[in-house]
């Protein structure tokens, strides 16, 4: 069984005549070669990225995945996976911060009908 490295989060800093270098690169395998998928993501007061999308863990569907990466290194922070709900998937749709500085995240259940 292969490995779908999928969610792929990406930190390129800008130099002097447009000139781009690549300082990390992450990759993302929710398990069981299904495809995981990036859909948004976002920078941190502290310059750090949160990338969100969906991820399959082989057993219960897609599954809203958040993970913030450390800006310097790419190494995870921390992780939020919410499950897919009564065998229907989760889709994440968009991440926007607020007038606070609280992180939004807006979702729906795939097939969910009512």
């Amino acid at each position: 069984m292969r490995a779908l490295p999928c969610l792929l989060a990406l930190l390129v800093l800008a130099a002097p005549a447009a000139a781009l270098d690549l300082e990390w690169a992450r990759t993302h395998d929710g398990g069981a070669a299904y495809t995981d998928e990036a859909v948004a993501a976002l920078v941190d007061p502290a310059g750090d990225l949160i990338v969100g999308g969906v991820s399959h863990d082989g057993v219960t569907g897609a599954d809203l995945l958040l993970r913030k990466l450390d800006r310097a290194t790419g190494d995870p922070l921390w992780t939020l996976r919410v499950p897919s709900y009564d065998g229907n998937d989760m889709a994440l749709t968009a991440m926007e911060w607020d007038g606070r500085g609280d992180l939004l995240v807006a979702s729906y259940i795939v097939g969910c009908a009512g």
